[in-house]
């Protein structure tokens, strides 16, 4: 399986976002970004199986934008509670470990959820690995066992700055 991570892009301040923080919208720079972002993934020859989303509106507007460039099977988005930012990772690992082992998922969400979800399944689940996403980052890890945990070895990570670099 190979499980491609999106960090949602640049949203409003927590204080401008009046709904409260499950409301926070992607920033008009913010989404400017993502299409480069997403075009540039697109120029990487990626094809995703599914994209899964947090259902918080950042990260929903997020896989929307990235929807709108990638090669995907499916044209629809997948929401999961369990990508919000203070979710636990153990349940996202034990979604990941249902789903078919030669998938190819584009997981969209926030942090803290998605570097623990990458420091987990590269240290076989031992705690100690930090890894930190900035928005709009991109990381890819090659799953090699799905039990007794999901597991295995990060591919790549690449910032907002590299990937503009590949936008086309």
């Amino acid at each position: 399986m190979d499980i491609y991570i999106l960090r949602h892009g640049k949203a409003e301040e927590r204080s401008l976002a009046a709904k409260g923080d499950s409301k926070r919208r992607l920033t008009e720079a913010g989404k400017k970004e993502l299409c480069c972002i997403s075009k540039a993934i697109r120029n990487l020859d990626i094809r995703f199986d599914c994209v899964i989303s947090s259902p918080l509106l950042r990260a929903k507007q997020t896989a929307e934008i990235a929807l709108l460039h990638v090669k995907s099977k499916k044209r629809s988005i997948v929401f999961w509670d369990e990508l919000k930012p203070e979710s636990d990772v153990k349940a996202v690992l034990k979604k990941l470990s249902s789903m078919k082992p030669a998938s190819s998922v584009l997981l969209v969400g926030h942090e803290p959820v998605l570097g623990e979800l990458i420091g987990s399944m590269i240290s076989g689940g031992r705690h100690g690995v930090s890894i930190s996403l900035k928005k709009g980052s991109f990381a890819h890890v090659q799953v090699s066992a799905h039990a007794p945990a999901v597991a295995g070895t990060l591919r790549s990570i690449m910032t907002p700055r590299q990937l503009k670099k590949l936008c086309r």
